[in-house]
């Protein structure tokens, strides 16, 4: 047997590779107004998952439950943002529902049109460039969503 104590072994070679910075994604701009990607426009904010719950009750829009998930009406692949209008807390079963059965999910968006206007989906960004506000500002946003939501329940009312 030989003793491989008394052989040269040479520390190996270790080759470091430098990584190249990402490619960072230009911003969308419209007139002169920087957008956010669509995926932060569709995530929920905390204060947006409260406001929806405190629209809803404080539970289930449907059932009361406290053990609630918050479902995207607009589906965010549809565009659909992160606006509390655009969300409605559901039971686990109830969520699932609306992602397998067509009917029941059209019913929750045109519950949703009934309350808040055909823009209830959209974000700020949304109106400006549909040209529905002057600017892009959360104030803007509000006073056309509050004046929509007001249309409505008059309407609803009549």
């Amino acid at each position: 047997m030989r003793d491989l104590s008394q052989e040269y072994n040479p520390a190996p070679k270790i080759r470091y590779r430098e990584k190249r910075p990402k490619k960072q994604k230009k911003m969308e701009q419209y007139k002169g107004v920087k957008i956010p990607s669509r995926k932060v426009r569709s995530a929920i904010s905390k204060t947006d998952y409260e406001k929806a719950l405190e629209y809803w009750d404080g539970g289930c829009a449907e059932t009361g439950r406290n053990d609630v998930e918050m479902h995207h009406v607009v589906f965010r692949s549809n565009l659909g943002r992160g606006s509390w209008r655009n969300l409605v807390p559901l039971t686990s079963e109830l969520h699932r529902r609306c992602h397998t059965d067509k009917e029941y999910a059209e019913y929750w968006r045109a519950e949703m049109e009934k309350r808040f206007g055909p823009w209830y989906w959209a974000d700020r960004f949304d109106l400006y460039k549909a040209g529905l506000i002057p600017n892009a500002t959360p104030e803007a946003f509000n006073s056309f969503m509050d004046w929509e939501q007001k249309k409505c329940k008059g309407a609803l009312n009549q």
